[in-house]
């Protein structure tokens, strides 16, 4: 009997530490850190993907910046070249102010 109680609690546990190992995972992919669209950035100005920027990307020289549209969605992207001479890129979700001028 000892024996079953063990192997009960056991798989018990491991079920417990499967699904949060899952739910961290899941988490960490959901992280909006502008490295693309999907993993776009929420702001509620131009100027503070600026900021963003330059905290994401300390010593970055800004290259540009480019309106892009997906379906009826609306996304800046900043175009930046770090220190290391490498282009890197950032994804805005502007949707909450543009074309409400």
């Amino acid at each position: 009997m000892k024996f079953l109680k063990k192997i009960f609690t056991i798989t018990i546990l491991s079920i417990f530490f499967i699904s949060c190992s899952a739910t961290k995972s899941a988490d960490t992919n959901s992280i909006k850190d502008g490295s693309s669209i999907k993993n776009a950035i929420k702001v509620k100005s131009v100027s503070e993907e600026y900021q963003i920027v330059r905290k994401l990307c300390p010593g970055c020289q800004i290259n540009g910046q480019a309106l892009l549209s997906e379906g009826n969605k609306h996304y800046d992207l900043l175009k930046a070249t770090n220190e290391k001479g490498e282009e890197v890129n950032y994804y805005f979700d502007i949707n909450s102010f543009f074309g409400k001028w």
